[in-house]
């Protein structure tokens, strides 16, 4: 009997290593990466909206900046991938287009991970030594967005309008004045694979000066410098016209005493009368919500840590009784300027700067 039952597990043993070795695990491993892959792309090109009510305005907070229109470098290689034997099928070589533009071969792999990764470009696969890629039938598509965006005037002026908001904080966020016209050198200064006039930047620093995001200096040659509002417009990661829809649904009072004299410029007017000017508590509200839920946006340990430690911050500092608007202010600031600078962009995310965006409007008013 001892001798029937080791035969048996015997039998059962080979049998199982048989099994194994009939089973191609790796294949099975590709094809749950590429059924990843699917679901993610979907993700990209269907995003999940969220909407956020604030003051007279309701935002619906998806992927932030989801075109690639917003990165002049992307667009640069695909529209160039494109333009290779176009459709034939061809592959084109990462090291042609380093070589063409001058750009260093490791940003040009970079880019091409981030076209691949969106399914906008496909790769030779692992079995290949040459780093090289054509366009996808995705691709093909995202194209000819880019075409109809770089022919509509429309997209082209709110593009113009925050770039060039944002290259003047970059540039100059201490508020010197610089010549405007130095935008035009930047490759920031493409929209959707088409350069930006000269017009356009004019217009652009029209609207941006009516709007006090910034100021042109008494100076000759012309120099414009950035405001206060247009630094507050550029950490809050909105666009211009978002933030200027945020902060202008109508007149909006916060008046401390028995005041009952109120003026306003447009219909709808809203009044709190209290004693005591300064509340923090929907900023303290949004602390509590960075710290609650800054494990689920995928970041980096220490940025992940850095973000927590300023949201413990922003608590401490909206719970005291003496809280100062200033440190109150800065320690915000700073929570959404590490949420900006976060590349992996999502649902979750957009909908956490928008809870800001629309706290920090709570307490501090238009």
């Amino acid at each position: 009997m001892a001798v029937l039952l080791t035969t048996l597990r015997g039998d059962v043993t080979k049998g199982d290593e048989v099994a194994n070795k009939d089973i191609d695990h790796r294949a099975i491993e590709r094809h749950v990466k590429e059924i990843n892959k699917a679901y993610e792309r979907a993700a990209r090109k269907y995003p999940i909206t969220v909407p956020v009510q604030g003051k007279g305005f309701t935002v619906s907070s998806g992927i932030v900046g989801a075109g690639i229109e917003q990165d002049p470098d992307l667009v640069r290689l695909l529209i160039w991938l494109g333009e290779q034997a176009p459709g034939s099928g061809h592959f084109a070589s990462q090291a042609d287009f380093a070589e063409q533009t001058g750009m260093p071969p490791e940003d040009v792999q970079v880019l091409a991970h981030a076209l691949e990764r969106d399914g906008l470009v496909d790769s030779m696969g692992p079995f290949s030594d040459a780093k090289a890629y054509r366009v996808s039938a995705d691709g093909r598509v995202e194209l000819r967005r880019l075409t109809q965006l770089r022919n509509d005037p429309a997209g082209r002026h709110r593009y113009a309008t925050d770039a060039f908001l944002r290259w003047l904080y970059t540039t100059a966020h201490d508020q010197r004045p610089i010549d405007p016209t130095g935008f035009l050198t930047t490759a920031e200064s493409h929209f959707a694979g088409g350069e930006l006039s000269g017009t356009e930047l004019h217009y652009a620093l029209a609207r941006l000066t009516h709007s006090g995001l910034v100021e042109e200096a008494p100076t000759e040659p012309m120099a414009i410098a950035i405001t206060i509002d247009g630094i507050d417009c550029v950490l809050s990661g909105a666009t211009v016209s978002d933030y200027l829809n945020r902060t202008r649904p109508g007149d909006y009072y916060s008046i401390s005493g028995n005041t009952n004299v109120v003026a306003g410029s447009q219909g709808s007017v809203v009044q709190n009368n209290h004693n005591n000017a300064f509340d923090p508590s929907a900023l303290r509200e949004f602390a509590a919500t960075v710290q609650q839920f800054a494990p689920t946006l995928g970041m980096a340990p220490e940025q992940q840590a850095e973000l927590i430690e300023d949201a413990e911050i922003l608590s401490e500092e909206t719970s005291s009784e003496t809280a100062e608007p200033g440190r109150v202010r800065s320690t915000y600031e700073r929570i959404q300027r590490r949420l900006g600078e976060f590349t992996t962009a999502s649902a979750g995310l957009g909908a956490l700067i928008q809870q800001g965006q629309q706290a920090y409007s709570t307490v501090f008013g238009g």
